[in-house]
């Protein structure tokens, strides 16, 4: 407030003006490393233990309709023989696809197939109790296949999920490598089912 003689003049604070920011920047968001797997609910050697007993039992399974002891071993055989034949090849697909990723140990190749395996077997055991009763409660032969294939399908699905996430776990997402996967998968499961008809035909004829 001033004073000038008799008057007075009161002036108004008058509000700041705001300042203009300037303008954001955008930011590159970088894509972040995918989790690490839980470990499976048994220790590795079980696991695989199981992955050997679990397909011998569907095996037994089967040896109910032709009363030949062979599928016992011909199911184990399919499932590791097929797995042994076919890994080599993703390994060296997913090494030569991964761009700036750097490629997968041969320890670390291995310690993933054996989860995968492991979680196969799991997986197959769990499916033993409702096949082998639906196998054989039934008058049917090929319900027993048609059950007996079901839980192999599953328990497969099952494992090529988990080696999925043991390949991808630690890793950026790499387009290149999820498609050499999906390849692999495909083929893996087409070579193994082709030997699986091969097998039900024996056990039917």
């Amino acid at each position: 407030m001033l004073c000038f003689g008799m008057s007075e003049i009161q002036l108004e604070p008058t509000a700041p003006h705001p300042v203009p920011l300037p303008p954001l920047s955008p930011r590159l968001v970088l894509p972040s490393p995918r989790p690490a797997v839980s470990p499976l609910p048994l220790p590795r050697t079980a696991a695989l233990a199981i992955a050997v007993a679990a397909p011998a039992a569907l095996g037994a399974i089967l040896m109910t309709l032709s009363h030949d002891p062979s599928p016992m071993l011909a199911v184990p055989a399919i499932a590791f023989g097929v797995v042994a034949a076919t890994s080599p090849a993703l390994y060296i697909a997913t090494a030569a696809t991964g761009g700036a990723e750097p490629a997968p140990t041969l320890a670390a190749m291995v310690r993933a197939f054996g989860a995968a395996l492991g979680a196969f077997g799991i997986a197959l055991a769990g499916l033993l109790l409702p096949t082998a009763f639906l196998a054989l409660s039934s008058v049917s032969t090929g319900t027993t296949i048609a059950v007996t294939t079901a839980a192999v399908v599953a328990a497969a699905l099952i494992g090529l999920r988990r080696l999925a996430a043991e390949l991808a776990a630690g890793t950026l997402p790499a387009p290149g490598r999820a498609l050499v996967f999906l390849g692999w998968s495909a083929a893996t499961l087409g070579i193994a089912g082709r030997l699986w008809v091969e097998l039900a035909h024996e056990v039917l004829s």
